[in-house]
């Protein structure tokens, strides 16, 4: 089947629309650099300022750390097409940023707080912290890295792990790296472990965290080295000790940071223990490294590492799996399909009222239920497709009923045919899309494509015009929705070569 025929022949003709209309408009106009502008303006094409993270909103920024989803529709494009030059252009990108834009180390210039200002050629910083490197939930291509540039995305990994490790004997870290720091022995140190909630230096953060194990872990499958692997594992491992017997749910880090503005720079230590610790019962333990604070995106992290590793990467689907069914037997609530707030030892925070100001809000703030959205049904969907836990499968139905869609059925496909659904709620989200491409992988069942053409349809009905995505007024260059597009044409005709897994958009 051609590509551009059948049920996604719509879908695969926005998406190259999409594409090639960003591809020409939001180039570097000087034709200094291959780099390309974060957004446009939706009537007439011409760049816009929009800054992705905290830098600065006032400059014309490329950020392509914050422009994943840009590049891997590039090279997923090629895949499906055979037209070379979309994958081309992204290699530009990673090729120029991993020799252009790095310190003495390697460490690109790009991430939270670092980015491009086209108009002005130079760097740009946010002014109010220092100038630093911070990925957080970002998970940069590494194998379309890699392709542009072997060596560079080596020395740029290894950089990583070297800016932002501070204690290589406990692994204590911070989400801020310096630049230009003195080359350690990176896998060569010695690691000794030992106790989490110590007190530390740094704020380790799993958002911050996982962005530095998954590199590790892709240094280790692209270069076939075992010590990043052992490192990446280690790191992850820090989390799980978190986990209170019988609940099972991790931290979201493993430390304490006696430096941390808990009120501005006057009152300064463990921020949970400064505002929630008065409020809990004597006896439980409240700590920032005992918050549950559930991020879909770090267990999916978890899930494409032990996806791409193959067997080395068991450990990390285990993990993954145990916390992500530890949420739905401690905190999820099917009534409202939501998640509890709570510390995780299963003590529940909803209705806590902050009795003072601080890092969780403001006095008076009131802890309420986190809704249980699409990028839950993703991350459960990807979870059953590679454990097969039927638990992870119930947790996806539970989360689709409760986002309006009718039964999925049984993963045996016990339940009759005309029970399985047909359709799906006015929900244009990307998210969905992945979520029922991963049910189909899964079960092979036809009806997943179908819900999944359905929210891509409705993608198009409520963004998409003039052969473009909108978004508030602006062509944002990292939209999800194209690649998403891509994947469900990809699973749909079976065209090119598989598209690598995505996890996070």
């Amino acid at each position: 089947m051609s590509i551009a025929s059948g049920r996604t022949g719509e879908l695969m003709k926005a998406a190259v629309n999409h594409t090639d209309y960003v591809l020409k408009r939001a180039v570097d106009r000087t034709g200094k650099t291959p780099l390309f502008v974060n957004a446009l303006d939706a009537d007439g094409g011409e760049p816009v300022r929009h800054d992705y993270d905290h830098v600065d909103q006032t400059a014309m920024l490329s950020s392509p750390a914050s422009q994943q989803n840009w590049l891997r529709t590039l090279a997923a494009l090629t895949a499906l097409t055979g037209q070379s030059g979309y994958r081309e252009a992204a290699e530009d990108v990673c090729r120029y940023m991993l020799k252009e834009q790095t310190d003495r180390n390697g460490l690109i210039y790009w991430g939270g707080h670092t980015s491009y200002d086209l108009e002005e050629q130079r760097l740009a910083f946010a002014s109010d912290k220092a100038h630093v490197h911070e990925l957080k939930c970002h998970y940069p291509d590494y194998d379309l890295m890699w392709s542009a540039d072997h060596t560079g995305t080596k020395r740029y990994i290894e950089a990583v792990w070297n800016a932002h490790i501070m204690d290589w004997t406990n692994l204590d870290f911070n989400r801020h790296g310096s630049y230009d720091a003195p080359r350690g022995a990176l896998w060569a140190n010695g690691y000794e472990g030992g106790d989490v909630f110590f007190w530390g230096s740094g704020l380790t953060f799993v958002n911050a965290g996982s962005d530095l194990y998954y590199g590790a872990s892709m240094l280790a499958k692209l270069t076939g080295e075992a010590a990043p692997l052992d490192w990446a594992m280690r790191l992850a491992e820090r989390y799980v000790l978190t986990r209170r017997s019988g609940v099972g749910i991790s931290g979201y880090q493993f430390s304490q940071s006696a430096s941390a503005w808990c009120d501005g720079p006057a009152v300064r230590g463990d921020r949970a223990q400064y505002q929630l610790a008065p409020l809990i019962p004597e006896g439980r333990p409240v700590y920032e490294s005992t918050l549950f604070k559930p991020r879909p995106a770090v267990q999916r992290c978890q899930l494409a590492i032990g996806e791409a590793l193959g067997e080395g990467g068991g450990q990390f689907r285990q993990w993954a799996c145990e916390e992500m069914a530890a949420w739905g037997r401690t905190a999820y609530r099917s009534a409202d399909n939501s998640f509890v707030p709570m510390l995780t030892d299963g003590w529940s925070l909803e209705g806590v009222t902050l009795d003072r100001k601080g890092y969780f809000g403001r006095k008076g703030t009131v802890f309420k239920a986190i809704p249980a959205a699409a990028d839950f049904f993703w991350m459960y969907a990807m979870g059953y497709r590679l454990s097969r836990d039927p638990f992870l499968w119930t947790m996806a139905m539970n989360i689709a009923s409760g986002l309006g869609f009718e039964d999925i059925g049984e993963p045996d496909g016990g339940r009759p045919e005309e029970r399985m659904p047909r359709s799906c709620p006015k929900t244009a989200d990307h998210r969905i899309i992945f979520g029922m491409l991963e049910l189909h992988k899964a079960t092979g069942r036809d009806a997943f494509i179908g819900i999944a053409i359905q929210a891509a349809n409705q993608l198009l009905a409520s963004r998409y015009r003039k052969g473009r995505f909108e978004t508030g007024g602006k062509v944002l260059i990292n939209d999800p929705a194209p690649l998403a597009l891509l994947h469900l044409v990809s699973a749909e005709t079976n065209a090119g070569p598989c598209l690598p897994s995505v996890f996070q958009t």
